[in-house]
């Protein structure tokens, strides 16, 4: 990294590298010159970010969608929890996937849902290897606007998925455990440990393995003397942001290493595969990585499987001891109506916690929930009815403040998911005309 003074202008580009470990950086003062620059030649002062979080088996209908329309609008019970975000996102009524019906293949509505998501296509129902779907929105995305970053994207989930194999009435399990497609056959997959996603976005740290070095070694340390030589050289604002910047890059460092194995091994210890055990602390980690990718422009699209479609997680921690896939089959029992609301509730709260880091975490002018826009939902609406209409849809965030927000904007039944997904590509200015069942695009002004 060059000499830098007081006066010096730095690239919203600039990384940080040592030992094979690389860390962008947030936006400081020092980057507004050059950013105003290239605000002037026409390119945006802050790039948009772009990101699909799902959540599966539907919901209870009833409790989650609020009462009343445009800004005249109430909270439903389960979407409580978003009560300081109320202004921060709009609900979205009326839109549909209906390539996650049967169209004469039977039973499978698990499958199709998480497949045709972000695709709006209808999978090829088989259990073998020749699966089939289309395109997912997050991976056009990637394909031009991702080239802008040193990810064109990132995959996160918090549930194992296996690509062969049946998990639902005959369909390949490809189909319920992904919702980023690279092409029609090929699923892009998620990472589900924040160990290895943390190494994925900021540069996997070299020398040695995990056994020689585990997560003592922070990717701080290895980029230390770059690190100091910046704090050095920029004003007070700037020293101060990055403070704050690299304290949370540790702190989640540190929470991560709760998750992975101790350092002092016997010999031969194979390293285990499983997942953090605390599905809240899990989700959480996955949020703030997506955050500090974001904040670090590192990458600015982003899917996130909360869980796979069909998943039978259970949730002792708000007293649910029954599987969730067991419970959306609720029949009208009215003690499984209620478990179904408390999860929904749930994932409400573990979504507002999301858009509360990103409202709070400066981005230019503004904050990252300004320059994002952020798609909350599923595929399927009342998971007894297994309907793939009227689904549960929120967008959250102002798309660089071209977005008006706190209101709830209802389409015409049957309208598309697709034309949101289009509308949201139009945003980023990538147009690649109608996918999947798309027809066209929808107003959100």
């Amino acid at each position: 990294m060059p000499r830098l003074s007081r006066s010096t202008r730095i690239d919203r580009r600039t990384i940080l590298r040592g030992a094979g470990a690389s860390l962008a950086l947030p936006m400081l003062g020092a980057m507004q010159p050059m950013v105003r620059a290239a605000t002037a030649a026409g390119e945006s002062a802050s790039p948009l970010r772009m990101a699909w979080v799902f959540f599966p088996n539907g919901t209870n209908a009833d409790r989650w969608f609020p009462k009343g329309s445009g800004t005249d609008w109430t909270l439903s019970p389960s979407l409580e929890p978003l009560q300081q975000c109320r202004n921060d996102f709009n609900v979205i009524k009326g839109l549909a996937q209906v390539n996650a019906q049967s169209l004469g293949d039977g039973p499978g509505d698990h499958a199709r849902s998480a497949a045709a998501f972000l695709t709006g296509a209808h999978p090829f129902k088989t259990a073998g290897s020749k699966i089939r779907v289309g395109r997912s929105v997050d991976q056009i995305a990637a394909d031009s606007y991702g080239r802008h970053t040193r990810l064109s994207s990132i995959e996160l989930g918090t549930e194992e998925g296996r690509d062969a194999g049946a998990c639902d009435s005959g369909y390949s399990c490809a189909y319920s455990n992904n919702i980023s497609w690279r092409s029609e056959s090929l699923p892009t997959g998620k990472e589900i440990q924040p160990k290895n996603a943390f190494a994925r976005l900021f540069g996997v740290v070299g020398g040695g393995s995990d056994k020689d070095r585990g997560m003592k070694a922070s990717i701080l340390d290895f980029v230390n003397d770059q690190r100091k030589h910046l704090v050095d050289h920029v004003g007070k604002d700037d020293a101060r942001k990055l403070d704050e910047y690299f304290t949370s890059v540790r702190e989640i460092e540190q929470r991560i290493t709760k998750f992975t194995i101790p350092i002092q091994l016997p010999e031969g210890t194979v390293e285990p595969k499983e997942k953090p055990s605390d599905a809240t602390e899990h989700i959480r980690l996955m949020y703030d990585l997506m955050v500090l990718a974001f904040q670090t422009d590192t990458t600015r699209i982003a899917t996130f499987m909360l869980a796979n479609e069909g998943s039978n997680r259970t949730f002792p921690m708000i007293e649910v001891s029954d599987g969730h896939h067991q419970l959306s089959h609720h029949e009208n029992k009215q003690d499984h109506i209620d478990k179904i609301a408390k999860i929904d509730r749930w994932y409400a709260e573990q979504f507002a916690y999301f858009l509360t880091k990103l409202r709070e975490t400066p981005d230019g002018e503004g904050s990252l929930l300004d320059h994002s826009m952020i798609l909350y939902g599923g595929a399927i609406c009342d998971g007894n009815r297994h309907d793939h209409h009227d689904l549960p849809v929120l967008l959250a965030g102002r798309a660089n403040r071209g977005l008006a927000t706190g209101r709830v904007i209802e389409f015409p039944q049957y309208t598309p998911l697709n034309n949101l997904f289009r509308t949201m590509l139009d945003y980023a200015g990538v147009d690649q005309g109608n996918f999947g069942d798309a027809n066209g695009m929808v107003s959100l002004g």
